[in-house]
């Protein structure tokens, strides 16, 4: 590890505190910005680009005109939304400068993602260390994807590793063999998505196919010997079929291990608003699976002996 470790820089978008959803105990799970998949059903679609992105909330908004009277390049105006006065961005000049949410009197708009240092980062996760350690908790970096940022997320993991944190990460593991040799050298679990295990329809659906992923998560688990848990977005329509539940399960029974979780985490609605507050359309409407096709699908991977859970 360099000297200078410590002043690598990435762009984050949530230092989120108390999870307890992405590993064991209470965590800070770490969000980087970008990532090299575009799945249908993104539930941050803020994560998806590096680069800062103004988001909006209409709900909030009071239609007193101060960010449009700040805009340097009269992206701005207000007027009818929804039944009342609101701000209209238009994002083909908008350059998410910033200086209509310092104006916002009703914080209804916002940058997502900062570049912030590792040392930045750091001393956020580490003002939750008593909480951390009571509980058997650590700290999680996820995205967007952070194999995206190597460096970055790898600094940021020695230095937590080096603070005494339990290190997970959670990741598509869409990246080359020697990034994520550079990273999982500093993490204690995995969390390992898939996706689809037909490689074609999960093309379709991200945008890649899962050769690279699957071979990661094989080498990442039996030649870097990290824990491994998968995890599956449960898509109704999409990925949760009986044959495609099967098929993963089967790939973390045979091709891992009998000691891989398989945790199935059900699809929610969230990433539609805020598709809307990046002035993107929602164009899929997906239903949220129902808690007995859930404990369905649970039992399936149970049959292949492995332990499963519903949700993170």
């Amino acid at each position: 590890m360099t000297s200078d470790y410590l002043s690598l820089k990435a762009p984050v978008f949530n230092v989120q505190t108390y999870s307890i959803h992405d590993g064991p105990g209470i965590r800070v799970t770490v969000f980087l910005k970008g990532c090299p998949l575009r799945c249908l059903w993104c539930a941050n679609p803020e994560s998806n680009l590096a680069t800062p992105q103004l988001m909006t909330y209409i709900s909030k908004c009071t239609g007193c005109g101060a960010c449009a009277a700040v805009c340097p390049n009269h992206a701005v105006t207000v007027k009818e939304r929804g039944g009342k006065m609101a701000e209209f961005t238009d994002r083909s000049i908008c350059t998410e400068c910033g200086l209509c949410v310092e104006a916002c009197p009703s914080e209804a708009r916002e940058i997502a993602g900062k570049e912030q240092t590792v040392s930045e980062v750091l001393e956020k996760v580490l003002r939750d260390k008593l909480f951390i350690d009571a509980s058997g908790g650590g700290m999680t970096v996820s995205g967007g994807e952070c194999l995206m940022h190597p460096d970055f997320t790898e600094a940021l993991l020695f230095a937590a590793k080096e603070k005494g944190l339990h290190t997970a990460v959670e990741s598509c593991s869409f990246a080359s063999r020697a990034v994520v040799d550079q990273v999982f050298k500093y993490v204690d679990l995995d969390l390992l998505d898939i996706k689809h295990m037909d490689s074609a329809v999960h093309k379709k659906l991200t945008g890649v196919p899962n050769e690279v992923i699957l071979d990661n998560i094989r080498h990442v688990y039996h030649d870097l010997h990290v824990p491994v848990i998968i995890r599956v977005p449960v898509i109704p329509g999409y990925n949760d079929s009986d044959e495609n539940i099967a098929a993963t399960a089967r790939f973390a029974a045979e091709k891992l291990g009998p000691d891989v979780a398989v945790h199935l985490l059900p699809y929610h609605r969230l990433g539609d608003s805020k598709k809307e507050s990046l002035g993107e359309e929602v164009t899929l409407h997906i239903e949220v699976p129902s808690d007995e096709h859930m404990q369905h699908l649970k039992s399936i991977v149970e049959s292949f002996g492995l332990a499963s859970q519903i949700g993170g």
